[in-house]
């Protein structure tokens, strides 16, 4: 069995909050590759905070949204290890939304371990308040004080953050 971590390339020692939201994907008997995927996208966001000088467990949303603008507008490195001249390789809006899937998760996660303050988490999603009922939707556990989240609007594209859930076992 495969097991991946997170170490940090100044001091090679594990990034342990890091680890633990890796372990957690296992423990919820994700797929293998869905623990693959995302501790690349992991490892990018803590990336992407020690280069902006931002700390990990308290984003705020112009440095989430700073996050997903980078994803899209900074070009991929070579696949080669020799420069070979060409058009240079960018990430798809639709790549970049699955990563910001996976640090809302890791984010969530540790605001369950108390790592990351509530105010972050709720940067992610907000309350929605149906208007009308669609057909077939249970009124009762809205009644009960189930809380139903969507994305939080008028935030541009980071409001897809949301969108997915780190969660499925064939979400990669």
């Amino acid at each position: 069995m495969t097991r991946w971590v997170v170490v940090d390339s100044r001091t090679y020692s594990l990034q342990t909050e890091a680890v633990a939201y890796l372990a957690s994907l296992r423990a919820r008997d994700c797929s293998p590759n869905t623990e693959r995927v995302y501790v690349g996208r992991v490892a990018l966001y803590l990336n992407y905070c020690l280069m902006r000088r931002l700390n990990w467990m308290t984003p705020d949303f112009l440095g989430l949204a700073g996050l997903q603008q980078w994803l899209v507008e900074a070009p991929l490195p070579s696949r080669s290890s020799r420069a070979q001249p060409g058009p240079a390789r960018f990430r798809s809006r639709a790549t970049a939304n699955a990563v910001m899937t996976a640090v809302a998760e890791f984010l969530r996660f540790g605001a369950t371990h108390g790592w990351v303050p509530a105010s972050t988490t709720a940067l992610l999603s907000e309350p929605k308040l149906l208007r009308f009922t669609p057909p077939g939707y249970d009124t009762a556990s809205s009644a009960s004080g189930e809380r139903h989240r969507r994305p939080r609007s008028g935030s541009g594209s980071l409001s897809r953050v949301t969108k997915t859930s780190a969660t499925s076992r064939s979400a990669t």
